[in-house]
């Protein structure tokens, strides 16, 4: 099985004034620091083995708080999606000045002047997680710490509107009814190779005790862009840092 954890980057200057930050390069705030910590734990507990970020600096940032001993690949198409001209706009003045404009971006049919569409970013999206997806060939299974057997795990760290765009391109969410994600909070997808039931009873969850890795990695590069949609399973969402250790980050604003 394929195991794709994604986590937001942590919070920035700009997250806690509303800004609307979209391919601004803005660092980390102290509170996102901590807050990337603290997700930190439950990453390494997942044992990635191959670990992805955005081009901007507040994901590699986040990353590096992670305490893991792999060097992310950086790759622009995990970046946020292009806000063009609102770009360091406050959103609640935004939302006041153009209220139709603004709803419509929420909703995914009106793109910003100079920005990216909604269904560009779909696409960019989805074809990074596929291609990540099928990357997860190149690396050995590791051990899983809710699981009997080992997977295939990658960490990828990209952006608030980039992952509820993917989340909802893979069919996993329906964006009208989706809480947004907090800073640095920690999403899990499953990628099922088998067609068959997983058990929580039986040894490596009745999975073929057999299994060839060489096979294995053969059928996931194998994978089209059609298969992967239709496995992905959501184990786990917008798991936020206040939750994984509410003492520590009870200062934290969320933003």
């Amino acid at each position: 099985m394929i195991r794709i954890v994604l986590i937001r980057h942590g919070e920035t200057e700009w997250n806690k004034d509303h800004r609307l930050q979209g391919r601004s390069d803005i660092p980390l705030a102290d509170s996102g620091i901590q807050q990337a910590r603290i997700a930190g734990g439950f990453v390494r507990a997942q044992n990635p083995q191959q670990g992805y970020v955005s081009s901007l600096v507040r994901t590699q940032q986040t990353f590096a708080e992670f305490g893991l001993d792999i060097a992310p690949t950086v790759r622009p198409d995990l970046a946020e999606q292009n806000l063009g001209e609102w770009e360091g706009g406050y959103a609640a003045e935004i939302r006041d000045d153009f209220p139709d404009q603004f709803e419509g971006w929420r909703a995914g049919s009106f793109t910003p002047a100079g920005g990216e569409s909604h269904q560009e970013l779909v696409t960019r999206m989805r074809g990074a997680f596929f291609d990540i997806v099928r990357h997860t060939a190149e690396i050995q299974p590791s051990p899983s710490t809710d699981l009997s057997f080992e997977v295939r795990t990658a960490a990828v760290v990209s952006h608030g509107a980039a992952l509820r765009v993917l989340f909802e391109g893979l069919k996993l969410i329906d964006r009208h009814q989706f809480i947004p994600l907090t800073p640095a909070a920690v999403t899990v997808i499953d990628v099922p190779l088998h067609k068959g039931p997983v058990s929580s009873s039986l040894p490596k969850s009745g999975l073929d005790d057999h299994t060839d890795d060489d096979a294995e990695a053969a059928l996931v590069r194998s994978l089209t862009d059609e298969q992967i949609t239709d496995r992905c399973r959501l184990r786990l969402i917008n798991l936020s840092p206040e939750l994984l250790n509410p003492a520590a980050a009870e200062s934290v604003a969320i933003g």
